[in-house]
Parts: C-alpha cells; sequence; structure tokens
C-alpha cells in the first residue's frame, strides 16, 4: 500500500511544540486554485444586459427577469466562494451589486413614465402634448348614444348628443403597443338609430364600422 512521504516538519519556536508533518495530498490541496465561479460570471452578464435593456422602450420590462436571475446567480456565486468552492469573490460581489443596480434601474424608469413622465408612455386622454402619435375617436349617430372608448385596460365613456354632427375623443401615446376599442350603442333600445364608429391615428383610419343599434370598432397598434 502506498502512503503520502512524510516531510520534515518545520521548525519549531523556542517552547513550543513541532509542527505536524505535511502530507503531499494536503500540499497539493494547499497550492491548488479555487474553481472559476461560473454562475457570477453568468450573472455579471445577465445584470448588465438588465441595465442596458431597461433604458431600450417597448422591450425594457425583459429587464425585470434579467436582473432576477442575474442577482440570483449572483448570491450562488458569493455562497460557493465562501464555502471554498470557487475563487473570483469580487466578481460575485459586482454581479450581484449590477444585478440590484439594473432592478432599481427598471423600477425608477417604471415609476418615472407613470407619475412624472407626462408623454414618455401609455395611452393618455385626454391627448398629451409632445406625443409622437394621435389617436381620434369619432361616432355618428343620429338618436344619440353611449360611447365607450380608450385602450383594452383604460376605458373612458361619455355620451353622444343626438345629432347628425360627429362626436370626437382625442388620446394620444408616445411608444408601446395598445389594443384600441371603440363601442357607441343606442340609448334607446325601441328607437332605431344608425350608428358608425371609426378609429384614426396620426390622421389615418385604422378601424371603422356601423350598425343599426351598435358599432364596435378594434384597432392594433404600435
Amino acid at each position: 500500500m502506498m502512503t503520502d512521504p512524510q516531510y520534515p516538519p518545520t521548525t519549531a519556536r523556542h517552547g513550543s511544540r513541532p509542527a505536524p508533518p505535511v502530507t503531499a495530498t494536503e500540499r497539493r490541496q494547499a497550492n491548488a486554485k479555487p474553481a472559476r465561479n461560473i454562475p457570477a460570471i453568468v450573472g455579471l452578464l445577465l445584470g448588465t444586459a438588465a441595465l442596458i435593456v431597461a433604458f431600450v422602450p417597448d422591450i425594457e420590462f425583459v429587464a425585470w427577469p434579467l436582473g432576477g436571475i442575474g442577482l440570483v446567480l449572483g448570491v450562488v456565486g458569493l455562497v460557493q466562494v465562501k464555502k471554498g468552492t470557487a475563487g473570483d469573490r469580487g466578481l460575485a460581489i459586482t454581479a450581484t451589486a449590477v444585478s440590484v443596480v439594473a432592478l432599481l434601474t427598471t423600477a425608477g424608469m417604471l415609476l418615472y413614465s407613470t407619475f412624472l413622465g407626462g408623454g414618455a408612455s401609455g395611452l393618455h386622454m385626454p391627448a398629451a402634448g409632445g406625443d409622437k402619435h394621435t389617436v381620434t375617436f369619432e361616432v355618428t349617430s343620429a338618436g344619440g348614444a353611449t360611447v365607450r372608448y380608450g385602450s383594452l385596460s383604460d376605458q373612458r365613456t361619455e355620451n353622444a348628443p343626438a345629432s347628425t354632427d360627429a362626436w370626437h375623443g382625442q388620446a394620444s401615446y408616445n411608444s408601446g403597443s395598445y389594443l384600441l376599442t371603440l363601442t357607441a350603442d343606442t340609448r334607446n333600445s325601441q328607437t332605431y338609430n344608425d350608428i358608425a364608429c371609426s378609429i384614426s391615428v396620426d390622421g389615418k383610419k385604422v378601424a371603422e364600422n356601423s350598425g343599426t343599434t351598435i358599432a364596435l370598432c378594434t384597432a392594433s397598434v404600435g
């Protein structure tokens, strides 16, 4: 049976016991380089990507999963460093920090566009000055109608008067994709009433419909 060779013990200091002999296996383990921290590397890449995507209109929501996964991998990398199974402690710390910054930046951009950004994003009713695109909802109804218009998640309700003149609703948006809807129905179901609706974006008609008691227009834009 082969055994590890014994190396001479280190010289003992005066008044102390000599150090135990160091085996070849222990010396190899002491001199071995720690493994690369793969979770930290991937986490840093994902966190950096999330930080970049957070500033790209229309796809900024992708920063959430990228930053979240990057943060988890950064923490896993730190755990591996603590256990001694991997090195690159600085890389793991950087991956965690960058992912946190990316998530905070994404949240800040969302709050800004929602509460402070004005025309930055979203369908605005009434129209907001400075937005790139204008939307016009139009209804004609000789007998009057109840009108519901806007996006699928944000609706307004108004009454179109009994008149041959067209009723108009205005909206605008700067970026994003929206399903625009416009519904007009007669307020008196016992009365025959020709109703027509249309939706125009930047002056170009994107939807129109008509009926005797109800008219429904939908258009996907953005």
